[in-house]
């Protein structure tokens, strides 16, 4: 013969609120664990961050490279990307200017002037048309006597006469006569010199003799 118990008012409630307690501490252990969860996930974050930021800043070599700011939170990442482009306000650096080294006190060599050739005569030549004068000089009346001379020329512009000589014995115009002393002693040479306007001359010299000179002792055979 089997015995039913019923339930009482004071046993149901014994029984929810021990099954309440069971609930809350299910619920408590949850909560812990997933905290735990999170605290671990937060620790690994971190640890990835700070792995991830040493690879960005080292290029393999030791030497640091610029990488954008990473940024761990609640564990996540986030990769803030680099800014391109000139902000407002700042300042370009400029290459400082290297100073220009000038020799002091350096002789400047100058070129040796080479010696100019003369120009080329520009103009015509002068020409001697003609140089007229007695064939030779009579001295029958005396042994210093003059006699006259001419001349003509083309493309001059003086002439001069010298006698027995280099020596100027006088400067004429380029068409002119003139008288001429002659000393009956010996013969005696006249050249006739005429000058172009670019420097250039042209000459004709002419020889005359005495005739008749007369002697310093001669005496009247008939005295």
């Amino acid at each position: 013969m089997s015995t039913t118990t019923t339930p009482t008012t004071s046993n149901l409630t014994t029984h929810r609120a021990t099954a309440n307690r069971t609930t809350a501490n299910r619920t408590t252990a949850n909560r812990t664990s997933i905290r735990r969860i999170r605290r671990l996930l937060a620790a690994g974050g971190l640890v990835a961050v700070i792995a991830m930021g040493a690879a960005a800043c080292s290029d393999g070599s030791g030497n640091p490279k610029a990488a954008g700011a990473n940024t761990a939170a609640q564990g996540t990442i986030t990769t803030l990307a680099p800014k391109t482009g000139t902000q407002a306000g700042a300042v370009t650096p400029q290459p400082a200017q290297q100073p220009t080294s000038q020799p002091q006190g350096q002789p400047t060599s100058q070129p040796t002037q080479q010696p100019q050739p003369n120009p080329a005569p520009s103009g015509p030549a002068p020409v001697i048309s003609s140089f007229t004068t007695p064939d030779n000089i009579d001295c029958h009346n005396g042994n210093f006597q003059n006699f006259s001379a001419s001349w003509t020329t083309q493309n001059a512009v003086k002439v001069t006469i010298s006698i027995d000589g280099p020596g100027v014995y006088a400067a004429y115009g380029p068409n002119a006569d003139t008288s001429l002393p002659f000393n009956c002693s010996s013969s005696h040479s006249f050249l006739l010199t005429a000058f172009g306007a670019d420097g250039r001359t042209v000459t004709k010299s002419i020889t005359l003799q005495p005739r008749n000179v007369q002697s310093q002792g001669n005496s009247d055979p008939d005295a």
